[in-house]
């Protein structure tokens, strides 16, 4: 018998930059990993024990893949969709999962958009639209619209739009995102700030862990520039946000695991424009999460989806670290051909850098980001002194840049 026929298998869906993390903390915790995902080269199949080339959304094939090893949990991370493939095979292999039906509440747009009206949970008012004349009738109401897939992720396909013609530039692209069915959402356009929360559930109960206020690109107010991370603000009400959001995750029954919330505030309320059972990308569930407080979430989701008992004491009298802050900032090196990265060196050595990374290299085409995923690299800085880590941020952002040819 081989040393992993004794050791507990974990399955992890998906094998971006972002699961790396999660399939190291699983092999940490003494687990033998099986990773999935589209290209042979996929960065996290570097750290896991057995690799295997599958689209995170074919089920089938990744349902071949877990009969092939028959892992004891399978998870994943920071990706929308393999949300609904990790719920399916742990529903088809009898293991500890969300449920189907749990994860279309979370990757569906307009699942969740019904489920919050039914249940009183403030949204954007909204419309499921199926062609352009859907959609128009909502840019006459309201004059400035959101359309959205209905089931994507990284902002793709996200805009903004005043005017038939934008609609008429966009709404193709849109639904071409949408990976269920040829539908996208189109909803009112809520002026004002916007929020992260992310949480953990533990035995059906929430737990918020960690709340940001985002900057926007000014060229795309769609995608996020920087994340500031603190325990309380002196303008908004993040006990507002924290309840709000627990009302969400309790009333829609999620049983355990990651949670990743946005909203916008208006009118004296917080609007909920995403909710994902799933962390936040770019590493804002492996490193942000824990730094800001303190809790070990990744141990808690493999814990639980191994269907094993796990102490709740941790929780009982939550104590967050009160004066801890990240910073996330999103680089904005402008458009052109790459010539020359500067500053790395300053990243891989700063004191207070979490994490960082730089999606460019010399010879590279920058152009302005259109979702998440185009843009440039990020770093993520922690502390206890907010104001000094504003500084430490500027100061990494005049020193790292690049010249164009």
């Amino acid at each position: 018998m081989s040393l992993k026929d004794n050791m507990k298998k974990i399955m992890v869906i998906a094998g971006g930059d972002w699961q790396i993390e999660l399939v190291k903390k699983a092999k940490q915790m003494g687990y033998y990993v099986i990773c999935s995902n589209l290209y042979e080269d996929s960065p996290a199949f570097l750290y896991a024990d057995a690799c295997e080339v599958a689209d995170v959304l074919d089920k089938e094939k990744n349902l071949d893949i877990a009969k092939k090893y028959m892992p004891d949990a399978i998870i994943s991370d920071q990706s929308d969709i393999a949300v609904p493939t990790v719920a399916y095979l742990n529903e088809q292999l009898g293991l500890k999962g969300i449920g189907t039906e749990k994860a279309d509440i979370f990757t569906d747009k307009s699942v969740m958009r019904r489920f919050c009206k039914e249940n009183g949970i403030t949204v954007p008012d909204f419309k499921i639209c199926k062609s352009f004349d859907d959609a128009l009738e909502m840019l006459h109401r309201y004059g400035k619209i959101i359309i959205k897939p209905i089931d994507s992720q990284s902002s793709r396909g996200v805009f903004t739009v005043i005017s038939e013609e934008e609609l008429k530039g966009h709404y193709l692209e849109t639904v071409g995102y949408s990976n269920r069915r040829k539908e996208f959402l189109a909803e009112e356009y809520i002026e004002g700030p916007e929020f992260t929360i992310d949480g953990l559930v533990v035995n059906g109960k929430h737990y918020p862990l960690c709340i940001s206020i985002k900057e926007m690109y000014e060229q795309n107010p769609n995608v996020s520039k920087m994340q500031t991370y603190t325990y309380d603000h002196s303008v908004y009400d993040y006990a507002l946000l924290r309840e709000s959001n627990k009302e969400l995750v309790e009333k829609a029954e999620l049983p355990f695991g990651l949670t990743h919330s946005e909203y916008k505030f208006c009118n004296n309320k917080f609007y909920l424009i995403e909710a994902g059972a799933r962390g936040g990308g770019s590493n804002l569930s492996a490193k942000i999460v824990p730094f800001m407080s303190d809790i070990d979430n990744y141990y808690y989701l493999i814990k639980q989806a191994l269907g094993e008992k796990v102490d709740e004491r941790a929780f009982a009298e939550l104590k967050f670290p009160e004066k801890r802050c990240v910073i996330m900032r999103f680089f904005d090196f402008g458009e052109g051909k790459v010539d020359k990265i500067h500053g790395k060196e300053i990243l891989e050595h700063h004191p207070s850098v979490l994490d960082y990374q730089l999606n460019v290299k010399e010879g590279d085409m920058l152009e302005s980001p259109k979702y998440g995923r185009m843009r440039p690299g990020h770093f993520i800085i922690g502390g206890e002194d907010f104001e000094d880590l504003k500084r430490q941020a500027e100061e990494i952002l005049n020193s790292v840049y690049v010249t164009f040819e």
